[in-house]
């Protein structure tokens, strides 16, 4: 593989932890980036910076994939930060975005291969269940049901027939970890409104009036105990939040705007349910946050770069949360170019992956890392600084744990 390289310069701050073993962390340091060729298809390589191993699970357009009568398009990629791509006991791995027939892959967890493709599945949305392997969580307009992904069949775990356009989030909902909670979201006649719902025990909670809110997305919290909505409560402003019991009473004040933004609901070491995103508020400059979700509290969680999206789907490795870096600057280093895991703990405790080897010219070509549910593996979206902006998706495996 050719090699070449350019420098970014940065003071050297050594933590305690590093890829989970007891050996230092670099928190600052003069980085010096590879550019390495595109790496072919299923053929592992190590990360010359970070030691991880990284494969491309995605094929060149227009060959033929192993094990379907199929061929890789232009566009190969997981979904969302958000949503899991690995199933519960990581034996399939979702790509939710093939520009091609079929709309939907399924690849074997394990060695990436290509198993079986759906060109469409049976709702609008859907989510892997964090604890039943074969199976999806669907929502088509007012109708809740599993989808098993192996046989392709549906089964209706409820109807709520007095709603319409209802959705997980949109977008951006989840399950509770256990996967016993949703919460849905939608029209109640012309009353938008959101709800939770108990899968296990098929029971409704009472409906959130969201008068004159304009909703981003609604969620249930990692526990299970709270009802998180993220929209515009007052105007015009972006990324405000507002906590819920399940029975709908407030909890806490209205988040300020952006603090945090792109985040992702998880538990701390603390047993408390946070959410962790990088704040766009002017004073944080980027920073990961971890907020809790009873009365707001904030915790600074690193010291520098500039975060995007962030993701804590390791449902199976708590008190971590994931970061992409994509935005370059001269006072937003040291994590450029990087998916990175942050430690929740508010050690500033920072594990260095992998770089992302991705220049983002749309929405597409970012790369949205997700982590499985172990931790162990990052899938993240890349056009390798390809001018005809390819897309694939590509696996890091951190070094040993």
């Amino acid at each position: 593989m050719k090699l070449c390289v350019f420098t970014l310069f940065f003071s050297l701050v050594f933590l305690t932890e590093s890829f989970g073993q007891k050996a230092p962390v670099i928190h600052k340091q003069e980085v010096t980036q590879p550019i390495l060729a595109k790496p072919k298809y299923l053929v592992p390589f190590s990360d010359p910076i970070f030691g991880s191993k990284i494969t491309r699970v995605t094929g060149d357009p227009g060959t033929l994939m192993n094990g379907i009568d199929a061929r890789w398009s232009n566009i190969a990629r997981q979904n969302y930060p958000k949503n899991a791509a690995w199933n519960a006991d990581q034996t399939l791995l979702f790509l939710q975005r093939h520009n091609g027939f079929p709309s939907f892959l399924f690849l074997d967890g394990k060695n990436y291969k290509t198993l079986f493709g759906r060109n469409s599945c049976p709702g609008d949305e859907v989510r892997w269940h964090p604890t039943l392997p074969d199976k999806m969580v669907y929502i088509k307009n007012n109708t809740l049901g599993f989808w098993n992904v192996r046989t392709d069949k549906t089964e209706v775990l409820a109807s709520f027939e007095a709603y319409s356009k209802l959705l997980i989030g949109p977008w951006e909902g989840n399950l509770s970890d256990d996967g016993k909670l949703i919460v849905l979201c939608g029209n109640k006649g012309q009353q938008k409104v959101a709800f939770a719902y108990n899968i296990e025990l098929k029971k409704k909670y009472p409906d959130i009036a969201l008068k004159g809110v304009t909703i981003d997305w609604a969620s249930i919290s990692a526990s299970g105990k709270y009802v998180v909505v993220n929209g515009h409560f007052n105007g015009p402003k972006n990324d405000q939040t507002q906590v819920f019991t399940l029975d709908g009473k407030k909890v806490g004040k209205l988040w300020e705007s952006s603090r945090p933004s792109h985040y992702d609901l998880t538990v701390d070491i603390n047993g408390d349910d946070v959410a962790v995103g990088g704040s766009k508020y002017k004073s944080d400059d980027g920073r990961v946050l971890k907020r809790r979700l009873k009365d707001g509290k904030i915790t600074q969680l690193t010291k520098n770069g500039y975060a995007g999206h962030v993701s804590t789907r390791n449902v199976k490795r708590p008190g971590w949360a994931y970061v992409t870096y994509q935005y370059a600057g001269p006072n937003w280093g040291p994590y450029w170019d990087e998916v990175v895991a942050v430690k929740l703990d508010g050690s500033f405790t920072v594990e260095r992956i992998a770089h992302l080897h991705s220049k983002r010219v749309d929405y597409l070509s970012e790369a949205h890392a997700v982590p499985s549910p172990d931790g162990n593996f990052v899938i993240w979206a890349s056009n390798w600084r390809d001018k005809k902006n390819v897309i694939g998706a590509y696996i890091a495996e951190r070094v040993s744990k």
